[in-house]
């Protein structure tokens, strides 16, 4: 009886890890733990091919040591790359090699006791087998996943290229603040799925301003608490725009309270630290920066050292301070300043 429980339990994980995880990394490392602990393996390598590009992605847990290698052929081993070559299920005493192939190879797995341990019996080769099945049409549904991200991401891309005709304030999509945001985002230890999705909040943030006025947005004057008022509808605006695409959904909170402050005077809901996603308060500062150290049409940019006060100075005010800390810290790296001396009109 535990032990039907344990092959029940085991097809849930698969099925959860199919459908709540968006990358592949995660997805084979999670599979790895799960054949190492239900079959007692002492060794677990699963190979798969790359969704983004023409290589490969291995994950090795041996023993309590795990390592990721992402490459071509050459981070494979010989029989690595013969159990790829071959596309058949391997079944030894101590050794169990499975393809995953769904109209193509998508990957294998091998995993392997020790020569002193207890050898795997026929139940466990079977259960192997059948999980194998269910890891193979999982693969696929996460390679489906990504191409439909593909796709999403050049209509993202065509939208913000439009918008960016339109709206003077949206120059987030330059290459150097990509790199800054990537940066950002891993010394925030944000996930691949977070990082995306900010990624696309910082090409449409701005989305909803296409219906305003394009001279108000212009205008270098102080505006009227009327023109104010149309100006904090955009948020709402942007997110009316893209609702029903529903690989946007991480999307439509950061991009609706990417103007809330950190002392809770923004808008539109008037969040206050914590309560305002994390995302949000990370676009903050970004756009902020973006604005006063790559200027607009109608303002002029600044410098380096004078945005580093102003950020200084919104510490806990507009700003969350634990990343204006880190953001801060971020661009004083060599690598980082010489992406800030590239061109600003991109």
């Amino acid at each position: 009886m535990k032990k039907n429980a344990t092959i029940f339990s085991s097809f849930h994980t698969i099925y959860r890890l199919t459908t709540t995880l968006g990358d592949l990394q995660s997805f084979m490392a999670g599979i790895c733990r799960l054949y190492k602990n239900i079959l007692g393996a002492d060794k677990v390598v699963m190979i798969c091919k790359s969704i983004n590009s023409q290589g490969y992605i291995k994950v090795r847990l041996e023993n309590k040591k795990y390592s990721l290698k992402r490459g071509g052929k050459s981070i494979l081993t010989r029989i690595e790359k013969e159990i790829l070559k071959q596309e058949r299920e391997i079944v030894f005493h101590n050794r169990l090699i499975y393809p995953f192939i769904f109209a193509d190879t998508l990957g294998a797995i091998y995993i392997k006791r020790d020569a002193k341990a207890k050898y795997f019996d026929e139940v466990e080769k079977r259960w192997f087998l059948s999980l194998c099945e269910e890891v193979s049409l999982g693969l696929k549904i996460i390679t489906l996943y990504r191409e439909q991200q593909k796709i999403m991401v050049n209509y993202v891309k065509s939208l913000s290229n439009l918008l960016s005709q339109y709206v003077p304030t949206s120059s987030l999509h330059t290459r150097s603040m990509l790199k800054l945001l990537k940066a950002l985002s891993k010394a925030m230890k944000l996930s691949e799925i977070e990082t995306e999705s900010l990624e696309r909040a910082c090409l449409l943030h701005d989305t909803g301003k296409i219906q305003v006025p394009s001279k108000l947005l212009k205008k270098q004057r102080p505006l009227t608490d009327e023109e104010f008022k149309l100006i904090t509808k955009h948020p709402r605006k942007g997110v009316e725009l893209i609702k029903n695409l529903e690989a946007l959904k991480p999307v439509i909170p950061i991009i609706l309270h990417h103007h809330e402050r950190y002392d809770g005077k923004g808008y539109p809901s008037r969040l206050k630290k914590e309560k305002i996603p994390l995302g949000s308060r990370i676009l903050a500062v970004l756009d902020s920066f973006d604005a006063m150290y790559f200027g607009r049409p109608y303002k002029k940019r600044r410098s380096l050292e004078d945005v580093e006060k102003e950020l200084k100075k919104q510490k806990g005010k507009q700003f969350d301070p634990k990343i204006v800390d880190t953001f801060l810290k971020l661009i004083k790296r060599k690598s980082l300043r010489k992406v800030l001396k590239i061109p600003r009109k991109e």
